[in-house]
């Protein structure tokens, strides 16, 4: 390959830049959603992405639309305010606020997965210069005016070649564990909601005219020889250890899962780790497959609060925070994994929120889990059901440690490949 020239010019020269609208105030006006169909997108949503944004939680009408605009899929996002210059591009047409600013590129000079590239490489030096009136030092002009080093586009595309390459990867691995959750949670509902689990002859229990009876504590049917009983004097709840900045400072240790550790959707995030440099009791060690759940939630809607995680299989030991406690079931009759995925229904959900109290900082009354009722099974339906689920944890950690080691590959290749450093020829992926 001959030698690959560089030169230097202004991020204006290589496509353009357009700012969001939402001129509506209030800005959360039910008049702008009422109805709505046209996709919006919040910085919070750029920033949650991992390359696409693949999903939005709000939806403008006709009258919403007419105060903003529709951006073509394919468009890069950049937050200009709150999170910013954070970047992510719509995999749909999608609409979003002026706190974001959107770039498509000139197809003849670079493409918008490189300047995402050259965002994610030159972002945390971004966000460490917008330290004083954040909206006043990003905006169009300041990044219309940004100078940047870039290749020719064939090498451009070849750079980009690299690097997707593996973000794909991560997002084939993410779309994955959705839905082995999906499949996981269908189990469910139909075994343990809809009773249709295999009865003996391997047919849909109540669907086949499996006898029901009432029960009045649930107020509903439930199957015939199944019990209900209150968690109380069933678990065994343990309070995670207390930490200070001090012991979490020099980022070594012993790994410790917190509440970053459990994403908006209530699953492990492994990015979420700190590491513990401190003294603890042993029992206050976890491994793979035991049960933790949320003692604080920091999220507006108490998303998380009193959420189940399972630890990681990967062989290795952690320390859990204060945040959280590890939980267990004390008998016989109730299987951990069962436990795990009913403390994952909204019904218990909607239930546990109650018992949450705080301002900006929600705790959980603990002593609420205690008063919960659930339907118990037979025995072996419930093994017959934690065998799959643990068949599909295992691989969910599988993914999440593969994610792991492919996000550190990408991240040691970025700047290499955006300065110059290295050639895309020395790499193949």
């Amino acid at each position: 390959m001959s030698e690959v020239t560089w030169e230097i010019t202004s991020l204006s020269e290589l496509g353009t830049f357009s700012r969001g609208k939402s001129k509506h105030r209030p800005r959360n006006d039910a008049r702008l959603f009422e109805g709505g169909k046209y996709p919006l997108v919040q910085t919070g949503d750029v920033k949650a992405a991992n390359l696409y944004i693949t999903k939005n939680d709000s939806y403008y009408n006709d009258f919403g639309l007419k105060q903003s605009k529709l951006w073509p899929a394919g468009t890069l996002c950049i937050t200009i305010a709150a999170n910013i210059a954070e970047t992510a591009i719509l995999s749909y047409p999608m609409c979003f606020p002026d706190s974001i600013v959107g770039f498509n590129a000139n197809p003849e000079k670079s493409s918008e997965l490189f300047v995402y590239y050259f965002f994610e490489y030159i972002k945390k030096e971004i966000q460490k210069s917008a330290s004083g009136s954040i909206q006043d030092n990003i905006n169009i002009d300041y990044l219309s005016k940004m100078r940047i080093k870039v290749p020719e586009k064939d090498y451009q595309d070849k750079i980009v070649e690299v690097l997707s390459s593996i973000d794909k990867k991560i997002l084939l691995n993410n779309q994955i564990n959705q839905e082995l959750e999906a499949m996981a949670k269908t189990l469910y509902d139909y075994w343990f909601v809809q009773f249709d689990f295999p009865d003996q002859n391997g047919k849909p229990y109540k669907s086949s005219g499996g006898k029901m009876v009432y029960h009045p504590e649930l107020k509903r049917e439930i199957p015939e020889g199944w019990g209900v009983e209150k968690l109380k004097d069933k678990l065994s709840v343990s309070r995670g250890i207390s930490y200070t900045t001090e012991n979490i400072k020099d980022n070594i240790g012993t790994p410790m899962i917190n509440l970053a550790s459990i994403d908006i959707n209530r699953n492990y995030k492994s990015t979420g780790l700190k590491y513990f440099n401190g003294d603890y009791l042993k029992e206050k060690i976890v491994s793979g497959g035991d049960l933790l759940i949320a003692c604080t939630d920091l999220t507006r809607n108490a998303d998380i609060v009193g959420s189940p995680i399972i630890v990681p299989f990967d062989e290795q030991n952690y320390v859990f925070s204060m945040d959280l406690a590890k939980i267990d079931s004390k008998v016989d009759y109730i299987n951990k994994y069962y436990l795990y995925s009913t403390l994952r229904t909204e019904h218990y959900h909607n239930y546990i929120k109650n018992w949450a109290s705080g301002t900006n900082v929600l705790h959980l009354n603990i002593d609420g889990i205690n008063w919960y009722s659930i339907s118990i099974p037979p025995v072996e339906l419930q093994e017959e059901y934690s065998k799959i689920i643990l068949k599909y944890s295992k691989k969910t950690n599988k993914n999440i440690q593969e994610n792991q080691q492919l996000s550190q590959l990408r991240d040691w290749l970025l700047p290499m490949l955006m300065n110059g450093q290295v050639k895309v020829q020395d790499f193949t992926i």
